[in-house]
């Protein structure tokens, strides 16, 4: 089973509302460790990271998270200070890669980082120097997923985002067949660990999927009669 590790930056996460949907969506998730850096710094008397254990839970890890909010189109400095301290050239491995994948939250419109949007570099560019860092590890590289305005998402919006997120941490990078697969695989667990409007949401998503294999599948034997 593949193992993911968050890193996790946020001054403060308990009124984050963006984060503390995203911490509950991993609850009871086994397979998903997750490192608040904030709260293990204020745990350390001289004010610096532990390289032993944090160097250690990246080892054990397959896949790497870096889960942020976009301050001034950089993670905070909590974050920086963990890089700095931790990262060594040490960490790359032969064999099989470990993969880097960004979770950053992104209080202004989808539209200020597209062409022409008033931010003048589209969210990926921006996030390039973390792209540079797994080149440099020998780690695989996840295209970033990013969480526009959070508190404007509707509650339907907010559901979509939890299976994607959960995704995005299980698998990485998106492909519609094989996502497709694992949420199927995912409705027994989620009928047990979420909440009500979220399981009612799955049951009538597999109701779709199932409409809409059984349509394909008429129009396949329409097309073979021609």
């Amino acid at each position: 089973m593949t193992k993911t590790l968050i890193i996790m930056s946020h001054p403060d996460v308990a009124q984050s509302s963006s984060q503390q949907f995203l911490l509950a969506a991993i609850k009871g998730e086994e397979q998903i460790q997750i490192r608040h850096l904030e709260s293990i710094l204020a745990e350390q008397e001289n004010n610096h990271f532990d390289k032993r254990i944090e160097r250690a839970c990246l080892q054990e890890a397959d896949r790497i998270i870096f889960q942020f909010p976009f301050y001034w189109y950089q993670c905070p400095s909590v974050m920086k200070q963990w890089m700095d301290e931790v990262l060594t050239l040490n960490l790359s491995q032969k064999g099989k890669k470990k993969e880097l994948g960004i979770v950053v939250t992104v209080g202004a419109k989808k539209d200020r980082y597209a062409a022409g949007g008033s931010v003048g570099f589209g969210i990926e560019e921006l996030l390039r120097p973390y792209q540079a860092l797994a080149n440099q590890l020998g780690w695989n590289y996840q295209t970033p997923f990013v969480i526009y305005q959070f508190q404007y998402l509707t509650e339907t919006q907010k559901q979509q985002l939890l299976v994607d997120y959960l995704y995005y941490l299980e698998n990485g990078s998106h492909y519609f067949s094989e996502k497709e697969q694992w949420m199927l695989e995912k409705l027994e667990q989620y009928s047990n660990t979420h909440t009500g409007s979220v399981r009612e949401w799955i049951v009538e998503l597999k109701q779709e999927r199932e409409e809409l294999v059984m349509m394909l599948s008429e129009m396949g034997n329409e097309a073979d009669g021609f």
